[in-house]
């Protein structure tokens, strides 16, 4: 094996994460589309998400240099694998790149995964 080195892929850390946010999670209880409506306000993150968790759910979190670390309380939806209905917490970690976003989301006791997003539409900046 030979390891070469290379010059790293730009990052846009200057990125911002105020838009609406068509999402797809990959989990290892089946895969869901989400739409994610996020407002950055310095390090602080709120909004709403819609998906099968529920509609219009508060979502908060922090922002760090495109970082992003977001939760929010939902329902797991009826005739799931992963289990009956019933109440959830819900987490989302990952990177913003221009208009562009992959991380880690986690449905507290059901499910863990993969996720990856793309902005909608941008919203006027406050």
């Amino acid at each position: 094996m030979r390891i070469t080195p290379s010059a790293p892929q730009p990052i846009k850390n200057g990125s911002n994460i105020t838009g609406t946010w068509e999402m797809r999670y990959a989990s290892d209880a089946g895969g869901m589309p989400a739409m994610m409506e996020l407002h950055r306000d310095d390090n602080k993150v709120s909004g709403t998400w819609s998906g099968p968790l529920g509609t219009d759910l508060p979502i908060t979190g922090t922002w760090r240099n495109g970082y992003v670390e977001l939760s929010f309380t939902g329902d797991w939806p009826q005739g799931s694998r992963q289990g009956a209905p019933g109440p959830v917490h819900a987490f989302v970690a990952g990177w913003i790149d221009g208009d562009t976003a992959k991380g880690r989301m986690r449905v507290e006791g059901r499910s863990d995964g993969t996720w990856v997003g793309k902005r909608k539409e941008n919203l006027p900046l406050p």
